[in-house]
């Protein structure tokens, strides 16, 4: 006999765009979903870091590497510090997909799982981060 247990998730949608040297510009976009798990004991992020729009050689932007980096918020307001949760170099932007998964402890103190994006790109190798969003887990 299974027992069926009510597993709070929680969806999430983040799109960003990276302009080009050349006046070019690529779209893009993480989505998926938070869920806790064993009853509140654990967290999973599972999503997908895909190309929204745009298809501009890697080239005009620097071939760029990505990166989805998630944090931590606890009911105090203490944050866990920013980790890499997926990584992707590209040769060409346009035809790409990445899926990712990660999962970890959640405190009984914890609220909030936030997201954002990185990239590295040009010949300098800049980097740059998208806003980060906010996945509320627990009121």
């Amino acid at each position: 006999m299974t027992q069926a247990t009510e597993i709070p998730v929680q969806e999430f949608c983040l799109r960003w765009t990276l302009p080009g040297a050349r006046g070019g510009r690529v779209g893009i976009e993480i989505a998926g979903q938070v869920s806790l798990l064993h009853d509140g004991r654990f967290y999973k992020i599972d999503g997908v870091l895909y190309v929204a729009e745009g298809s501009t050689y890697s080239k005009e932007i620097g071939n760029p590497r990505l990166t989805v980096l998630r944090n931590g918020v606890e009911a105090s307001g203490r944050q866990w510090g920013w980790e890499t949760v997926a990584k992707k170099s590209c040769a060409r932007l346009c035809t790409f997909d990445n899926y990712f998964v990660r999962t970890g402890y959640w405190a009984p103190s914890d609220r909030t799982i936030q997201l954002k994006m990185g990239a590295e790109y040009g010949w300098g190798r800049q980097k740059t981060y998208s806003p980060k969003i906010d996945v509320r887990m627990v009121d």
